[in-house]
């Protein structure tokens, strides 16, 4: 049995460790305490977080293919075998409300019922899910204990009864499997096909939440589909298509004004919207206008999320806050509300900010001493935005520049590719890249980013892409021309004149 089984409801009630133990915990027996047992839910095994799906078939019948029966199935599993206890029900009915904990599931309606059962009466399906969650929830936080995995605990059991959330996490296993196997179907075919069906069902909810007809896991798949698209995307190109998706989320915390609402019992939620903010934040990098979410309402969620926060995104919510304002100013800027003058010496101020924040004295996830390094190299991510944000064409030469690259290369070289702590930095890493001038610090970024998509296995191509387009600018200047090539330039879609949504994590 694998060590991602949940725990057992009384282990759950009482927000302790569980041992998992059939029939029974042994920790509740232990105590003299009455079992109630597990939730009803797939069970995955025998999956290695990393590298097994590599070179091998993965085991994806053609579509419509029929489901093998347990009888067919030999009785011991192999350790990179995928099993699905038929005796178990095709979906469980149950979700994780506010606090993590089971509860009923009340927003099923016939119609999603029937296209749920039918979807986990597909072989691929069943696959998929069990990529997803021994494949990619792993490297979706810095965490070393895997049994409070956040996207285990709530994104899986809530995709049992929201069919757009499971298309999603669907989509998003698809293209990355298809990816590690260049297996053509899940890439080209399965992925856009649940991709499509899950925007098409998040519209729907949307629209229900919006109007006020809803209920909490309702609300909560909303929110969790929207990130797992733009994981999708970041999986697949780094280029979002669902930026807008942000939008929405942003007009249903409007709506439903949880700024005000929402509290600290409401840990599904603030999870999901946390992460929204640091997505909305990545986006407004490269367009400042496109920044969705208020800094009131930053503030508050970032109030209430826990330090899985930082495990999830790498930021610490301090600098993120002070980015937001800073981002906010230039969207002000950009759409004439805001003066050049004001502009300048308000993110002036908000840069003093940033030089002055002392990362030795913040909250970490754990006690390892690396997270000082990690939160180093954001604060200087930030920096170097706001020095663009006022001049753009500031020459990459200039001392403060240079200062900011080097210290996030400096503190990049404190953390080793064994360190899974590496897989958030992929924003540091590029925004070094963009103002690095040596072809050894270049060199040294490409290989941090390859070591990052080795490990996480989704990297994409946009942060490099954008890299070489930038350095290749910078090499085609004349000698005298030390003007700086803004890597914002190369985001803007010549085609459609418009800008794309850049996500470069």
């Amino acid at each position: 049995m694998g060590s991602t089984d949940a725990a057992c409801l009384t282990c759950r009630k009482k927000s302790r460790r569980c041992d998992r133990a059939r029939p029974k915990c042994k920790r509740c027996v232990s105590k003299g305490l009455q079992c109630e047992g597990y939730p009803d839910k797939f069970r995955f095994c025998g999956i290695a977080s990393r590298g097994k799906w590599k070179n091998r078939d993965a085991p994806i019948p053609a579509p419509n293919a029929p489901v093998e029966s347990s009888s067919q199935s030999s009785p011991r599993a192999n350790q990179n075998d995928v099993r699905v206890d038929d005796d178990r029900p095709r979906h469980s009915t149950t979700v994780s409300n506010a606090a993590g904990l089971a509860t009923p599931a009340q927003s099923l309606t016939p119609r999603d019922q029937h296209e749920i059962e039918k979807a986990f009466g597909a072989a691929e399906v069943k696959t998929l899910l069990a990529h997803y969650d021994q494949a990619i929830c792993p490297h979706q936080i810095a965490e070393a204990d895997g049994s409070h995995n956040p996207y285990r605990l709530y994104v899986l059991p809530l995709a049992d009864e929201q069919i757009g959330l499971l298309y999603a996490v669907l989509g998003l296993s698809a293209c990355h499997l298809g990816r590690l196997n260049n297996d053509a179907h899940l890439c080209e075919s399965a992925a856009v096909d649940y991709r499509l069906k899950a925007i098409s069902a998040l519209g729907q909810k949307i629209n229900k939440v919006g109007s006020g007809s809803f209920d909490e896991n309702e609300r909560d798949g909303v929110f969790a589909t929207i990130q797992i698209l733009l994981l999708h995307d970041i999986c697949e190109s780094g280029i979002s298509s669902h930026g807008a998706h942000i939008s929405g989320a942003m007009s249903i915390c409007s709506q439903l004004k949880l700024d005000q609402t929402l509290t600290v019992e409401h840990k599904r939620t603030v999870f999901f919207l946390g992460n929204l903010v640091w997505l909305d934040i990545i986006r407004a990098f490269s367009t400042p206008e496109r920044l969705c979410f208020t800094q009131d309402l930053r503030i508050k969620l970032l109030s209430l999320c826990d330090l899985r926060f930082e495990s999830v995104n790498g930021c610490p919510r301090d600098l993120v806050l002070i980015i937001g304002e800073i981002l906010e100013q230039a969207k002000a800027h950009s759409n004439g509300s805001l003066d050049a003058a004001e502009f300048k010496e308000n993110v002036q101020n908000l840069a003093r900010n940033l030089y002055l924040w002392d990362s030795s004295r913040c909250f970490y996830p754990s006690n390892d001493s690396l997270w000082l390094s990690v939160a180093e190299a954001f604060r200087h991510t930030c920096i170097l935005r706001t020095w663009r944000l006022l001049d753009a064409t500031e020459s990459a030469a200039e001392s403060r520049i240079q200062k900011s690259v080097t210290a996030i290369l400096d503190s990049l070289a404190n953390i080793p590719g064994s360190n899974q702590l590496i897989e958030l930095l992929v924003m540091p890493l590029f925004m070094a890249g963009a103002d690095c001038l040596s072809p050894h610090s270049r060199h040294y970024i490409l290989l941090r980013l390859a070591e990052i998509k080795g490990r996480s296995e989704m990297g994409n191509a946009a942060p490099q892409n954008l890299l070489e387009k930038v350095w290749n600018a910078r090499a085609q200047q004349s000698e005298h021309d030390s003007g700086n090539v803004p890597w914002m330039l190369f985001t803007h879609n010549s085609e459609s004149a418009h800008q794309d949504d850049y996500l470069i994590i």
